[in-house]
């Protein structure tokens, strides 16, 4: 009898987890969080929305299981929920049935604990218990908080990415229809507390390894159990989880621009193309910046102007302004600041003289020019704010205003020419000026 109940009580077991499509992170569980949980009147059985364990499984020996997972207001470090799931072990007839948390199903089939008969599969037929996805994740993540009475016994964390079919996670270790396994992630993990102890989360994040031999990506498979022995462990032991999220990594891009041939002060949209994981949302990273930068005439970004960005996660739009720089060759890109990284199709820009420049010249008083330290400004409006540039469009110096006279100290400059920007509010104005020695 006993070797029945331990057979039946310690089968790996995978929960539901309904994807969902988001421009940000590619396929995802569906209540990847826990928060939604419903009581199904058939087993009297409680478990989160999307997620199973034993009370839903089938085979001839189904009725022996039990659903050992609960609602737990244990939550990992910095998230927004309230709620995480306990999953835990229980003494059946003196033996530890692990707890186990399922996608898929579970099927109790034969009384041999290796028995071909007792497996984990994804089912098809039913939406609830399989889990469809189009793309290969990267990696697998979730936090995780394991109190257990035994400093070397490991908790299992595993997924499975296949082809389609209802695959099979056989208890005697064998896979079916094994040609269309595509990847997995494993991670078995040692406590991160002892038992009845403090509640110490970990975040793991799990790559997949891409074994094939199959390459349609079609559904994932996902585990978590108590201990990744059968029938070991301990009744005291229990595990949480919180935030189980697939990581796709990102990619950047910008689009073609409208026009290569621009002036300075040139308004213009940037489109750019943001895919993947950028932000997880189980890290508590800060939101992502995308930026665009403008090199120096010679096309090289050692040291690039910032003409432009955007708070985002996804694909956006960055307005962005040409700053009054040298004619010649440059370059625009984007890049990112939370997974920092340099988009593709980098564009080449001819950035021609501004034609208003020297009309620009009357409305002003500017001198000495050529000077040594003091520059002197004057005009005939209201002057709001200065910037100066030297001539391979790098930003070295502004100053704010507030009056139709400006004085600049510049000696701090090395001698050679520059262009001087003047804000008045609704517009500017450029002047070419040159900085020598005393």
């Amino acid at each position: 009898m006993n070797r029945t109940i331990k057979s039946v009580f310690t089968l790996f077991t995978f929960s539901f987890l309904s994807l969902s499509l988001s421009a940000q992170y590619g396929p995802q569980f569906d209540n990847r969080g826990f928060e939604e949980w419903t009581s199904r009147e058939v087993n009297a059985v409680d478990e989160p929305v999307h997620w199973h364990s034993g009370g839903t499984a089938t085979g001839t020996f189904s009725g022996l299981l039990s659903s050992q997972i609960e609602q737990s207001s244990q939550i990992r470090p910095g998230s927004t929920g309230t709620k995480s799931v306990k999953v835990f072990p229980k003494d059946m007839f003196f033996v530890t049935a692990n707890g186990t948390l399922t996608n898929g199903r579970i099927n109790a089939g034969s009384m041999s604990a290796t028995g071909e008969e007792n497996y984990n599969y994804t089912q098809r037929s039913e939406s609830t218990h399989n889990t469809a996805i189009n793309q290969l994740p990267d990696s697998l993540t979730v936090w995780v908080c394991f109190r257990s009475q035994s400093e070397t016994d490991k908790a299992q964390v595993k997924a499975v990415i296949h082809g389609d079919a209802d695959y099979k996670l056989c208890a005697n270790g064998t896979e079916d229809p094994a040609d269309k396994h595509v990847a997995t992630a494993v991670l078995n993990f040692t406590r991160t507390a002892p038992a009845n102890g403090d509640f110490t989360w970990r975040r793991l994040s799990i790559p997949f390894q891409n074994s094939g031999p199959c390459t349609d990506v079609r559904y994932v498979l996902f585990t978590a159990t108590t201990n990744e022995t059968p029938g070991t462990g301990n009744t005291s032991d229990d595990l949480h989880l919180d935030d189980v999220m697939l990581v796709y990594n990102p990619t950047l891009k910008l689009e073609p621009l409208t026009s290569n041939q621009l002036t300075a002060s040139t308004t213009m949209d940037i489109h750019f193309t943001l895919t993947g994981t950028m932000s997880p949302e189980n890290l508590n990273a800060e939101p992502n910046v995308v930026i665009v930068q403008l090199s120096d005439a010679n096309g090289d970004f050692s040291n690039p102007i910032e003409i432009g960005r955007l708070t985002t996660n996804t694909s956006g739009i960055i307005g962005a302004q040409i700053p009054s720089v040298a004619e010649g060759q440059y370059r625009i890109r984007v890049i990112s600041t939370n997974y920092p990284m340099v988009g593709e199709n980098i564009q080449e820009i001819e950035i021609k003289p501004n034609t208003n420049i020297e009309e620009n010249l009357a409305s002003c008083k500017i001198y000495p020019n050529p000077l040594s330290s003091l520059l002197k400004v004057e005009a005939d409006q209201t002057i709001n704010g200065v910037r100066i540039y030297d001539l391979s469009g790098r930003w070295v110096k502004e100053e704010t205003a507030s009056g139709k006279t400006v004085e600049l100290n510049l000696s701090d400059l090395q001698n050679g020419a520059y262009l001087l920007q003047l804000d008045y509010g609704d517009h500017n104005s450029f002047h070419r000026i040159v900085k020598i020695s005393e």
